[in-house]
This record gives C-alpha cells, structure tokens and sequence, in this order.
C-alpha cells in the first residue's frame, strides 16, 4: 500500500514539474496590445466651411464585436489596449451652425490593425439633419401555430404584416405628398459580389428595384412635429384568426399608408383586401416582375426615403456590370431623406450596403432569417418641455436604434396625422 502510494505521488509530481516547464516556455507567444490613431481628414467640409472641435471615434474589432472608444483632439482620437486584428473605425459628430443641424460622420472598414502607433485616416463627409425620419422598422415577421394531422407541432411564418413608421423629428409641419419609400440593391445574394453600375460619379447615387411613391398635390398630407404616418405592407389586422391565429403582434387597421395595388390574390392564397389606408403608387419597378405589395427581406435590408428632384425614369435601367440580371434605377443621395440599415447579424458588418454618409452602421434581430416578431426603433434624445420626444439622429444605425421584443405603434406616443380619419373607426 505505501509503494502505491508513492507511486501516485511521484506521477502527481511529475505532471505538476511537466506543467510547469510548459507555462514557463521561453517560446511561448505573448499578444502585445497596441494604440492606434485615428487622423480627422475634414478636407470635404470646406466648401461649406463647417468643423467639428471633436469626434467620437469607435474601434470595433471584427471578430469578435469588442469596441474601444476615443474622443479626438486637434484632429486625432488615440484608442489604446487594442488587440491587433482587422477593425471596422467609425467618427462621428454633430454640429449646429445657424438654423442648420449637421452629422459629421465617417469610417473605414476591414482596416489591418497590428503596429503600435499606426496611423489610419478617417475622411468625414457632412449630411443635414433629416425632419422626417425612420422611426420604427417591423421587417422581422413572425411564427405561429399550424397543426396538420401529421405534424400537430407544425409551424407556419408569416411577413404581411411588416411596416414602417417615419417620424417628424423636426418643429415644424412638413408634408409627406410625393415622398418615396425603397429598399436599395447593392450585391449579390451572398453579399460577396458588391455591384457598380455604369453611370458617372456612381458613388453620388444609391440603386432602387422598386419604389413605391406615396400620393398628393404637395398639400394634403401634412405630418405635424411629433407626429408619426405608418406604411403598412398591409392595412389590416394581422392579428385576426384567419391570418395568424393572433400570433401577429400588430394592428395595422390604423395605418396612414399600405404597399398594396388593390385587391388581389397572392402565391400562397391570401387575398389582399383594399383597406382604409390609403393606396400608394408603385411608381418604378426595375425587377423585370411584378408583385402586387412591397415586402422586404425578413434578414434585414437597407432602407430609404427620399423625395425625387426629377421625375422617374420608367425604362432604360441600368444593368450591373457584375450580373446582367440585375437591373436599377440610380437615386440621387442628395434626394435621400433618411436611411437605416439592418442585416442578419454582425458578421454582416464588414459588408455594408449604404454610402457611410447616409448611415454608418447596422443592426439586427435576434434570428439571422427573421419571423421572430421582433422591430428595431430609434432611441430618444430628448424630450422638449411641451412633451415633444426628438429621436437620436447621427445617421449611424449601429447607436441610434435598438432592438424591441415586440413592435409598437406609435411607441413613446407618437400623434396621428388629423386626416386619418379612419383610425377612430
């Protein structure tokens, strides 16, 4: 028994004296953090003569998601305790000269990030603060319950109930007539293929398939400060047991606007009714088919309003150079009113698909394909002292929005336009 004994002794000794000379190797690599500077280029600010007296400046690494954040100072924001890697910068910061209010924004992606002291130059470009902007997106749709005899278990998804609330973030009244609501194409389905399109100073525009327009003179839908309109995919309520059994978690009987050309039938064997909402016009399709609504993807998409400088072209799209089968309609991003992009999750981050002028970041739902039923909304930046809520707005989705369990209409309170009449009904 005392041999034994010693035997185990002498093994838990050697492996102990093993482990040791092992942590101890000489050899052994050792990952030095490092600091890098990030240089302010303002250069495009010139010709409106604007500057910001500094930036916030965030290093997110790649990989793993991990941030470090700097504030600027004459021109460069200094981020220490960085791991070497690939990192994605983005600066940012607002500015209000007279009556105007700018976001100063700009990035660089997939930047190699692996000497002390290293220099990397960040251009900054200038956009105006919007009046209207994006206030809650449901794109996610949702699950619910459909027993078979087979499959009592089974489950069925479902996306018409998406919508889109856009917001009148400003203090005055504007009107909504003729503005336009789409969701941009830049790559190829596996988002490894970035498009161009044949047509000078290409990075002034973004690319459409189909717009759809909503109506008016230019004084029939006026959206007072505070105010919200909702575009519903659909004007109905979702919720109703024909549809989704009440799994949907939105009503959208009370929608301003719906993405509908009349009555009509879909694949699948739902019959779009013609609701109160009031019918938009889809005023492009460069697709090559039609579909009678307007359905985005359930894995996020990049969005945007805007109002047209000129009138559509409805033929003669351009082609991409790297697939004949993609055809579009260049929009000004002049015209552009506010953006926002979301994806399916944040390895997407490297592969975004807006000017970072328009929005320099993203965000996502908790399911990388959707039918969660979950929306993503604007943070609040304030709340003025007549109740008025004002909405973050730095043209950077990645801080402005967050991710909601459940969608809400007119969340935080948001007023109704007083000619949507039906509402009340």
């Amino acid at each position: 028994m005392v041999t034994d004994m010693k035997k185990i002794m002498f093994l838990i000794m050697a492996a102990a004296a093993a482990l040791s000379i092992t942590s101890c190797d000489p050899n052994e690599s050792k990952v030095s953090a490092i600091s890098v500077n990030a240089v302010i280029d303002e250069s495009a600010l010139e010709e409106i003569g604007i500057s910001a007296e500094s930036y916030t400046v965030t290093f997110t690494n790649a990989n793993t998601g991990l941030t470090v954040t700097a504030e600027s100072e004459n021109g460069i924001a200094t981020a220490t305790g960085l791991t070497p890697g690939l990192y994605n910068i983005l600066a940012n910061a607002s500015l209000a000269v007279e009556t105007n209010a700018y976001i100063l924004s700009g990035s660089a992606s997939n930047v190699n990030l692996t000497t002390d002291g290293q220099e990397v130059t960040i251009a900054i470009t200038a956009t105006k603060e919007s009046a209207l902007i994006f206030k809650e997106i449901y794109y996610a749709g949702c699950t619910f319950p459909s027993p078979s005899a087979s499959d009592p278990n089974a489950t069925a998804t479902y996306f018409r109930d998406q919508y889109y609330e856009i917001y009148n973030n400003s203090s005055e009244t504007v009107y909504v007539d003729g503005m336009c609501i789409a969701e941009t194409i830049f790559s190829d389905y596996t988002f490894t293929v970035r498009y161009e399109y044949p047509i000078e100073n290409a990075d002034d525009y973004v690319y459409v398939q189909t717009v759809w327009q909503l109506p008016g003179d230019g004084t029939q839908y006026p959206v007072a400060p505070g105010e919200s309109i909702v575009i519903a995919q659909w004007g109905t309520n979702h919720k109703a047991e024909s549809l989704t059994k009440g799994a949907s978690p939105v009503d959208l009987s009370g929608a301003e606007f719906e993405a509908v050309e009349g009555e009509s039938e879909t694949w699948d064997g739902i019959v779009l009714t013609d609701n109160a909402a009031i019918n938009m016009v889809k005023a492009v399709n460069a697709r090559g088919f039609s579909i009678p609504q307007w359905l985005t993807s359930t894995s996020g998409s990049q969005y945007v309003i805007f109002k047209p400088s000129e009138p559509f072209r409805t033929t003669d799209f351009l082609t991409a150079n790297d697939d004949p089968n993609s055809t579009a309609l260049e929009i000004p991003i002049s015209d552009v009113i506010d953006a926002v992009q979301s994806v399916s999750g944040p390895e997407r981050l490297n592969f975004l698909g807006l000017p970072t002028s328009l929005d320099a970041g993203a965000v996502w739902v908790d399911e990388p394909n959707g039918y969660n039923g979950q929306s993503i909304s604007r943070k609040i930046s304030r709340t003025e002292e007549d109740g008025r809520v004002v909405y973050q707005d730095t043209n950077n989705t990645s801080d402005d929005f967050e991710v909601n369990d459940t969608p809400e209409v007119r969340r935080n309170g948001a007023g109704i336009p007083a000619w949507n009449t039906w509402i009340q009904e």
